[in-house]
């Protein structure tokens, strides 16, 4: 049976993003087994001075840490790893100030890590290590940035790099304008409704778990 991480960030009340993941995890329970790791509940480390030079020394090949040093990187670690047993990723976040939040960021730089989820040689430059994966984001907006020529949105190229570079083939559901559109909110929630109806389809078909 196939594994699905869920991962999200939506710490409002009343989160449009919350009703889409809510949504996902209803309609694909059955068909899935469903991990869901909540960023506001659990945030992931930030690269703070210690835990940022430990992660670059690991991706520069240092192996022998002290057991105080590997409990920090632990920390990161069990998140790839969570990432490496799944067969699907969902990733659901609102926009803030024109990209992700810091918590899925942190997400982000927890799991693109050296050997683990993508390699390096002089000879063939960089290689995503995580295959035979599908990833979703579900990204929600206040404001429509589809129908602004003024202002753009960073996180949806930004996530859709950091999943190709693992090697992880991605698709995006949007939901914007739901505070600039609140007449026509339920509209943008049902239209993605919709495409995540499809895409559990597509990603499961008719399996389900017994």
């Amino acid at each position: 049976m196939s594994q699905t991480l869920v991962v999200s960030y939506t710490p409002r009340i009343g989160s449009y993003t919350k009703q889409l993941v809510d949504q996902f995890i209803d309609s694909a329970k059955n068909k899935t087994k469903i991990k869901h790791f909540d960023l506001v509940e659990t945030p992931p480390d930030l690269l703070l001075r210690e835990n940022l030079n430990l992660m670059m020394e690991w991706n520069e090949g240092k192996r022998d840490f002290s057991k105080k040093e590997m409990a920090i990187l632990f920390n990161h670690h069990v998140l790839i790893e969570e990432v490496l047993i799944a067969d699907h990723i969902v990733l659901a976040f609102p926009i803030y100030n024109f990209t992700m939040p810091a918590a899925v960021k942190a997400w982000i730089d927890a799991i693109v890590v050296s050997e683990k989820t993508f390699s390096f040689t002089p000879e063939s430059g960089f290689k995503g290590l995580c295959k035979n994966k599908k990833a979703l984001s579900i990204i929600v907006a206040g404001f429509d940035y589809n129908s602004s020529e003024d202002y753009k949105e960073f996180a949806s190229s930004t996530i859709k790099q950091n999943f190709d570079f693992i090697g992880v083939p991605s698709e995006q559901i949007s939901a914007f304008g739901v505070n600039e559109n609140k007449e026509h909110v339920d509209s943008i929630l049902n239209q993605a409704k919709v495409e995540l109806k499809t895409t559990i389809s597509n990603w499961f078909g008719t399996e389900c778990l017994d």
